[in-house]
């Protein structure tokens, strides 16, 4: 017989908080660290202050405070796996006193704002890899570290775009953060087990466009979107006139491409649009 793990013991003000299980539980903020690189567990960030991890059978949400610590409630600690119980606890940290985040004005203030699409998007292109490598073994991005993720939920948070400059500027910082960041090494290597050949000096969007079409089947060309971003950034980069503007307008819908606002909502809905069907298809 096997003897049952006992749940560990957390740290915490017993002053602090609302009831015994509202009670705010401190944590260094590399417990999630473990989270981001776990093929089989998505995190989810609505803002740079509040985020919830999924596991397989089990959620918690949390917080980050002023001084970058890691806020949950007892409670819901509590009723995690306890093998999940004792990796939180060994990142638990002495209370900082100081909840205030979008965290707490959520689950305690109710005053909880729907994550912006362009947020949306991302959270939902690391579900789509996430599920792909769990299932095949295989990233097809390169995992983002967790200052990356909050650097990337800062910045597509809120479209501020006046201007041309603003929005090359948001299409580079995009192209960067997601057709730059493909894991050209991993996806090579994972078609060439499949026997599928790849061109010479095939990369980004055409090595996984081999994926999709080749090894998912996918008849939909849900690659799309992902090369609507790289023909803006073309154009961005003034290496093509305003075709490639124009042409993406099109596919977009946006009927008056310079209302760059307009065009970049409807870029980003395309890509979590895309990435959603793409893991509820083969994920």
């Amino acid at each position: 017989m096997m003897a049952s793990i006992a749940g560990p013991t957390f740290n915490f003000d017993p002053a602090e908080g609302m009831s015994p299980f509202l009670r705010p539980v401190y944590f260094d903020r590399h417990v999630l660290v473990k989270y981001l690189f776990d093929p089989r567990i998505a995190v989810d960030f609505a803002s740079e202050t509040y985020g919830t991890v999924f596991g397989v059978d089990w959620q918690i949400s949390f917080g980050l405070n002023a001084k970058r610590s890691v806020i949950t409630w007892l409670g819901d600690l509590e009723d995690l796996p306890i093998v999940e119980q004792h990796h939180w606890a060994g990142s638990n940290v002495p209370s900082d006193h100081d909840i205030r985040s979008e965290f707490y004005d959520a689950q305690i203030n109710v005053v909880f704002t729907e994550p912006p699409v362009g947020v949306r998007a991302l959270n939902s292109l690391a579900r789509w890899n996430d599920a792909f490598a769990a299932k095949h073994g295989s990233t097809l991005y390169r995992s983002r570290d967790l200052d990356q993720r909050l650097e990337d939920v800062r910045r597509y948070r809120s479209l501020i775009i006046n201007r041309e400059d603003d929005f090359v500027r948001y299409v580079s910082e995009l192209n960067e953060t997601i057709n730059e960041d493909v894991d050209n090494k991993s996806v090579r290597a994972f078609l060439a087990s499949t026997s599928i050949t790849v061109p010479p000096d095939t990369k980004g969007n055409k090595l996984l466009g081999l994926v999709y079409k080749y090894f998912l089947g996918d008849t939909a060309n849900a690659i799309a979107p992902f090369f609507y971003l790289y023909d803006l950034r073309l154009w961005a980069d003034h290496a093509m006139g305003d075709k490639n503007l124009l042409d993406v307008a099109a596919k977009l819908g946006v009927g008056n491409p310079r209302d760059y606002e307009t065009m970049m909502t409807a870029l980003l809905a395309a890509l979590e649009s895309s990435a959603t069907d793409l893991k509820k298809r083969f994920g």
